[in-house]
């Protein structure tokens, strides 16, 4: 087709909304401007899974009398039908691009009780058991990258506190180490790290974008880990964005339409959004600027937890509520936890109805 204005917004809108590949329905983003914008809409992501049977939601992990639980959350609040995670297991990392998760499980050996990384599809209930890491370094970040399909090829990358540089100094070393499905093998990183000791990496703060994942420091600074080049990188946040700090109630990393995005929150509810157009050279465009406030009428006191969409958000609620704020027509959708006090801990999360398997 010479031009997608052969077709009218309402035919784009039910042809895409049937496409049952996610892989497509992304590819389908690149074709124009329109499309990009028709599948951005608001509604879209939950017609096209309610008409695909695709699935698209969170993970919300929560710690109950030493025990964590996990529930699954949709805008329309719909279930899904998903196997439900093995025993004693803690979700650690997933991927927003296949349906798979990197998890925690808890076994016994004799009297004691060890730790083993795993692999899950939870569509399929699908599991292998992986090696484990360098458990006796503290860890502090883990990310789960998709690299291809049929079977999954990904990469998980573990960040970890290695301690201090020597003896009575005032920094900590960190260092990575990435497991590759192609080899079934963790790989200690060559490049370290080092960061002043009052310079925390900010939790649950891991975002990946291209080669790359990338933490926010709590001294306003955003630290890289290149896979590619096996290098780190440690660069400031935009500069207006160092010169207001002191207006800024919170400062969050997120991946926003395959990007690097920071949103920051104002005591006024204002939310200005940084889109990073070039890592290498550390460019930063103001993307928009949107006002929240409504969303109080609803919720005393949210948090933005993600973008379920470029016109979504996901926001915790306080006690035992999550929701999703439409920032088109300021309208909110709230979502019960269950068994969970709050959202502790939360994975995107995205699938096929058939998912990509893994090897055996």
């Amino acid at each position: 087709m010479a031009s997608d204005q052969l077709l009218p917004y309402d035919a784009v809108f039910e042809i895409l909304t049937q496409l049952n590949s996610l892989k497509a329905l992304d590819i389908c983003k690149a074709v124009s401007k329109e499309w990009k914008e028709v599948i951005q809409e608001s509604s879209f992501a939950s017609t096209h899974c309610r008409r695909t049977g695709t699935i698209s939601g969170y993970f919300v992990q929560d710690l109950r009398f030493n025990k964590h639980v996990t529930m699954f959350v949709t805008p329309d609040n719909v279930g899904v039908c998903m196997k439900s995670l093995p025993k004693d297991t803690k979700i650690l990392a997933s991927s927003s691009k296949q349906g798979i998760l990197c998890c925690e499980r808890e076994i016994e050996k004799g009297s004691k009780r060890l730790s083993r990384y795993l692999a899950y599809i939870p569509i399929t209930g699908q599991l292998r058991d992986l090696p484990n890491p360098k458990t006796r370094h503290e860890t502090v970040s883990v990310t789960l990258m998709v690299a291809g399909a049929q079977p999954l090829c990904f990469k998980i990358i573990r960040l970890s506190k290695r301690g201090f540089i020597r003896r009575y100094s005032e920094q900590y070393k960190y260092g990575c180490e990435i497991f590759d499905s192609g080899t079934w093998t963790w790989k200690e990183a060559s490049d370290e790290l080092s960061l002043p000791f009052r310079e925390i990496i900010a939790r649950n703060s891991s975002v990946s974008v291209a080669d790359s994942v990338h933490w926010l420091t709590t001294e306003d600074n955003i630290l890289s880990y290149n896979i590619t080049n096996n290098s780190f990188s440690k660069f400031p946040l935009p500069k207006p964005v160092q010169e207001n700090l002191h207006s800024y109630k919170s400062k969050q990393l997120f991946e926003y339409e395959g990007k690097l995005g920071l949103v920051c929150l104002t005591e006024g509810r204002d939310m200005d959004l940084w889109i990073m157009n070039d890592i290498k050279n550390q460019t930063w465009k103001k993307e928009r600027l949107a006002n929240i406030e409504t969303l109080e009428s609803f919720v005393q006191y949210p948090f933005l937890l993600g973008f379920y969409n470029s016109h979504v958000v996901f926001v915790e609620g306080g006690f035992n509520e999550v929701g999703f704020y439409k920032l088109q027509d300021s309208s909110f959708s709230s979502v019960k936890l269950g068994r969970l006090d709050r959202a502790s801990e939360i994975f995107r999360f995205r699938s096929d109805v058939e998912p990509d398997y893994l090897s055996l």
